[in-house]
């Protein structure tokens, strides 16, 4: 493995933070040592009340250095009224409005930098000084054409870049509680907001139909022009099994909401954010062949531009990764009917994904104590509450399609958007290293060559240490650990450190954390970046959504 922790261990601490426009190396590798080009993240901070504290805000991107733990830059808002008529306010795409940053991406053919904001239903290029350079044309599923369309669906997530250039983003066509073109109350429901929206009827107030369900796909953009070229949809519905019988095809009954985006050898795995499910895509199948873009030998067809809802462009699933286990016996096929769209053990359950060196996957995902059906919503008799899920990562095996494994089953971390791996920090290199040796162990230089786990989190409250006493705690129930305040967490992904591997860690709301408590065992994070105000020192409360490894680091 290539080894990236040849560095002065350096803390998270105010002397180290320097302010945007400062000039400050990214690496700080020994010369003559492999260079970590992933030595640096980026993370989408929706800047919403209640987990950003008391300055909510219209969103921003913020760039950290693991290596030194020194903040980089941060972009803001690029949809101001000083950008009003230029490439970056083209005329569909509101000026001054909120930003709302989902997708966060680097290393395109020029190191930009693409992001893309749900609000605007727009992709900004940037670059790697954080200046905007365009937004893209506006995306043909977009709902608000002339403008606005501030929280309408369908929604943009995810984005990502594909081997052959291209750029995908995920476009989640789905109800939600702020959308006001979400499906509306049927008569004679009761309306717990006053406003119409169906969605309120549920915890989370969100959920997904059949119908929305065909207009949720993932998009592909050419580099050079932002323009869509081509577009993975929904499965067909039925398949033909090895005797040529008709049979239903199960990534069809699951495919909702796309939201998270990698690549192995394999394919290209996405997960659905109300699906409970992860598909493994051949990304080769069903490309148009009147898009070319980057990655084409061939010139665009003026002649004959592209549509979306072809039937050759819907996507070809490998396989299915069921989060939720109905194969039990393990032989590749469900042994259950997939649910319904709208069940609600899978609603609300995953965004994004990542992939370790060893092609297993990673993704965050909502287990779910019990059902909530429509009508049990907060507030509702016998209703549900925050108390009835706790967010994980799952761990599903290279080649497997079932969970095998969690990290974070812990009731003080929740809304939990982003993961990536990546090599371990300087700082979890420093807790690794000391660990070795407070346990009497001798270091061999190998300790932190490893690849770990980075979580963005709303709630950072691993161990639920409120107070900071040292003490687990109160705990009793679990659900006083929901705290917002932001943060990125780093875990090791070995088998001694996931979930349950000292201890039950059932993450069971109403249970603690002691010895012989439900929530002992439970993954606890070797390092915590906080946003520190490079002014004041003081941490910065935070609502993090995706985040991204930078391979083209922004510059200072």
């Amino acid at each position: 493995m290539k080894k990236c922790s040849k560095t002065q261990t350096q803390v998270l601490a105010a002397a180290l933070l320097l302010a945007a426009g400062s000039a400050v190396a990214h690496d700080d590798n020994e010369p003559g040592t492999p260079v970590c080009l992933e030595a640096n993240y980026m993370m989408a901070d929706a800047m919403n009340a209640p987990f950003a504290g008391p300055v909510t805000g219209p969103g921003r991107v913020i760039e950290m250095n693991i290596i030194t733990g020194e903040r980089g830059i941060t972009v803001n808002n690029p949809f101001s009224g000083t950008n009003a008529g230029t490439p970056i306010c083209t005329p569909d795409v509101s000026c001054p409005g909120p930003w709302k940053p989902t997708g966060v991406l680097s290393g395109g053919m020029n190191g930009h930098a693409y992001l893309t904001s749900a609000a605007q239903h727009a992709i900004t290029e940037f670059h790697r000084d954080g200046t905007p350079i365009r937004t893209a044309p506006p995306l043909p599923t977009s709902p608000s054409p002339n403008g606005g369309g501030f929280g309408f669906v369908p929604r943009l997530l995810g984005t990502q870049i594909m081997p052959n250039g291209n750029l995908l983003q995920t476009v989640c066509d789905a109800n939600f509680f702020n959308a006001p073109n979400s499906d509306r109350i049927l008569p004679g429901e009761p309306d717990p907001k006053g406003d119409g929206n169906s969605s309120n009827l549920y915890f989370p107030p969100v959920y997904s139909t059949d119908a929305r369900a065909d207009n949720s796909r993932i998009l592909v953009l050419d580099q050079e022009t932002l323009e869509v070229i081509d577009e993975y949809s929904r499965p067909r519905k039925w398949l033909r099994d090895e005797h040529g019988n008709r049979v239903r095809n199960p990534a069809h009954d699951l495919w909702t909401c796309p939201a998270g985006i990698s690549f192995t050898s394999e394919g290209m795995i996405v997960t659905g954010f109300h699906s409970a499910a992860a598909f493994v895509i051949d990304w080769k199948a069903g490309v148009d062949k009147h898009s070319r873009g980057v990655g084409s030998n061939k010139p665009f067809d003026d002649d004959e531009p592209f549509d979306l809802g072809r039937k050759k462009n819907r996507a070809k699933v490998i396989r299915v990764i069921d989060l939720l286990n109905t194969d039990m016996d393990g032989d590749g096929v469900m042994d259950a009917p997939p649910a319904a769209i709208d069940d609600p053990n899978r609603r609300d359950s995953l965004r994004a994904n990542s992939v370790d060196e060893s092609g297993n996957v990673y993704g965050t995902f909502r287990m779910r104590s019990r059902d909530c059906l429509r009508g049990e919503y907060a507030g509702a008799p016998g209703g549900c509450n925050p108390g009835v899920f706790r967010q994980h990562v799952f761990i599903a095996k290279a080649g497997g399609n079932m969970k095998t494994g969690t990290i974070a089953l812990d009731p003080g971390v929740n809304v939990i958007a982003g993961i990536r791996i990546n090599r371990m920090s300087a700082k979890g290199c420093e807790y690794v290293r000391n660990e070795v040796l407070d346990a009497g162990g001798i270091l061999t230089g190998d300790e932190c060559d490893v690849e770990t786990l980075y979580v963005s989190t709303s709630a950072a409250n691993a161990g639920c240490d409120p107070d900071g006493d040292g003490q687990m705690g109160p705990g009793h129930p679990a659900n006083q650990c929901f705290v917002p305040g932001g943060a990125v967490y780093e875990y090791r992904i070995d088998e001694a450190h996931i979930d349950g591997a000292n201890g039950s860690c059932t993450g069971d709301p109403n249970d603690g954390y002691g010895p012989g408590e439900g929530n002992e065992g439970c993954a606890m994070p070797i390092a915590q970046f906080d946003v520190i105000d490079p002014v004041t020192g003081e941490v910065e409360p935070v609502d993090p959504r995706m985040l991204m490894p930078i391979h083209e680091a922004f510059i200072q």
